[in-house]
């Protein structure tokens, strides 16, 4: 990606960009950094920056928030809601915003895991959440400009970090939810159309066989991850989609991936995991 501001501003509506305003206001009270996540920001750097249509679209606005401890977390939601019009909801983290009619999910990280990239619910201790990835989405988030004016600008999770984190989601909830492997089949399919295809030109040795419009952005995203990415988690992946293509026909991930009715011949899903993981592996 070429832009280091992409201008949205015509593309979110007023209601939209105050729960935005109000999420910056509640965070700077606190000084705390976050940025947006999940299907979220593929439909803001997909949809509404590159006029690439999205399938599954998604109302739902995914926020991740660094905080140093369960308090600060609190003192940031207790702002959300006496200063900003959110209502909070029988989940810690959900959050409802008037006349919007859907969720804003806040999803904290940072020192409340005493150092380790998962933790639990306080009020749900049996779930474990994993934030493995979330510090470097951070560090190379992007910017998008989501009103003029005012002029609101709001970091977003970069494309290539985004599929890291939805493919490591799947291997943690791949039983009761297979969304994440088809919002990343997308996005891999698409990154060659997010100001990508320069690179083509430029790089002569992507026109290996076998060549193909639809899978070779996997190959830049996989280089984009390992030059963004901290090895811990590029490990973890490189690990996940190796298996997953040693199982063959037998992969879930790719299963799942099907499931998005992306492609109508069945051997482009493998390849695009064959070009991410030739990606993950290239300097």
């Amino acid at each position: 990606m070429s832009d280091t501001l992409l201008n949205i501003a015509d593309k979110i509506d007023p209601l939209t960009c105050a729960v935005y305003s109000g999420m910056q206001k509640a965070a700077q009270s606190v000084d705390a950094d976050w940025f947006v996540i999940g299907a979220t920001a593929r439909d803001m750097v997909y949809e509404a920056a590159y006029n690439l249509p999205v399938k599954r679209a998604t109302k739902d606005i995914d926020f991740a928030i660094l905080v140093e401890s369960w308090q600060m977390f609190d003192r940031l939601a207790e702002s959300l809601v006496d200063q900003h019009n959110f209502a909070r909801t029988v989940i810690a983290h959900r959050f409802t915003y008037p006349k919007l009619g859907f969720w804003v999910d806040m999803i904290p990280f940072g020192g409340l895991s005493g150092g380790d990239t998962t933790y639990r619910w306080p009020d749900d201790p049996d779930k474990e959440i994993s934030t493995l990835g979330f510090q470097e989405g951070l560090d190379t988030a992007i910017t998008c400009r989501i009103s003029e004016d005012p002029v609101l600008d709001v970091k977003v999770i970069h494309p290539a970090v985004l599929v890291m984190l939805k493919l490591l989601n799947w291997k943690e909830r791949r039983q009761d939810k297979s969304s994440d492997a088809q919002d990343s089949a997308y996005a891999m399919s698409n990154y060659i159309y997010l100001d990508n295809e320069q690179r083509l030109r430029n790089e002569p040795e992507l026109y290996d066989e076998p060549f193909d419009m639809d899978t070779i952005g996997a190959r830049l995203l996989g280089r984009d991850i390992v030059s963004l990415v901290s090895e811990k988690p590029v490990e973890f992946l490189k690990s996940l989609i190796q298996g997953e293509i040693a199982l063959g026909a037998e992969s879930e991930l790719l299963a799942d991936m099907m499931l998005g009715n992306l492609f109508a011949v069945e051997a482009l899903y493998g390849q695009l995991l064959s070009n991410l993981a030739q990606g993950l592996n290239e300097p």
